[in-house]
Parts: structure tokens; sequence; C-alpha cells
């Protein structure tokens, strides 16, 4: 006589974690912008200027200058970015990457100051973030750069 087996019970499927809500990944990318301890100030914003989430003080009018940073390579080699009156001579554009970096100006390492930016669209539509950081020595663009890319491929790219 065959014996019947006992039916094991089936996990439910687990379902997609949905997004939080936009105000919920505003405060995550706030947060997570504040906790980065290597960048004097940090500014993530849109195309019209409007800020997502900052840390330290960028003039709103420097906000607005960034966002035509990569319309003219020349123009932005020629002026440099300003933030809060400081000047930062660019070195490094790169328009298909969405960087710019560069330095003030220094003769000695210890007293310049670095500034990054970079332009990413978020994958839910395609809407063009910008991020801007300025570091200090010891922190140097070989680690800036690469930690701002992550920051923005983690949160806004993904969004």
């Amino acid at each position: 006589r065959c014996r019947a087996r006992r039916a094991v019970p089936v996990p439910p499927i687990a379902q997609p974690r949905e997004k939080p809500p936009r105000q919920d990944r505003t405060t995550t990318m706030q947060a997570a912008l504040q906790s980065q301890t290597e960048w004097n100030r940090a500014c993530i914003f849109d195309q019209s200027g409007q800020v997502l989430a900052s840390s330290g003080q960028i003039a709103p009018n420097d906000i607005k200058v960034f966002t035509t940073a990569f319309n003219d390579k020349d123009t932005t080699f020629g002026q440099g970015l300003n933030v809060n009156g400081q000047n930062y001579e660019v070195h490094r554009f790169y328009e298909e990457e969405g960087l710019i970096y560069g330095r003030t100006h220094s003769v000695d390492p210890n007293d310049g100051e670095g500034i990054a930016m970079h332009r990413v669209k978020k994958s839910s539509n395609g809407q063009v973030v910008y991020g801007v950081v300025t570091y200090r020595f010891p922190i140097l663009s070989a680690k800036a750069v690469p930690d701002l890319q992550a920051f923005m491929a983690q949160h806004v790219a993904s969004t």
C-alpha cells in the first residue's frame, strides 16, 4: 500500500520591492550626501537649477551657470567654474562621460581645492541631473571623481 506524501508548503513568490515615493528617495539621497565626509560641498540639482540635495553652501547663481557648463567646452575651459566667488580652473572636460573637473589656482597643492561635476540621466524619465562636489587635499580627483560617479549612479541614475 502506498503512503500519501505530506504536502510541502510552497513559499509565496517574492514581489519586487516598489521604489520609495519621491520624497523618500530625496530624503535618502540627502542623508547619503551628508554622510560623505571627503567632500567640502556637494549639490545635486536638475536642469532648471532646482536643488534636489545638498551639503555645504553653493550660491543659486553658480548652480544656474553649472547647468550650461556642458554647452560649450571652450567657454568652460576659458572661464572655469565658480563656487561662491572662488574660481576653479577646468583641467578635464569629458562630454560623452558627462564629467568636468579641475582645481583652484594655488601654488601649494595643500592649499588648493578641487571641483568635480557629473551629469547623468535618470533611468525612469530621462531627466538630466547634475552633481557638483568640492574637495580639499589630501583628496584628489582620482578619488573624488569615481566617488561622485558612484554616488550619482546609485542615488540618481537608477531612479
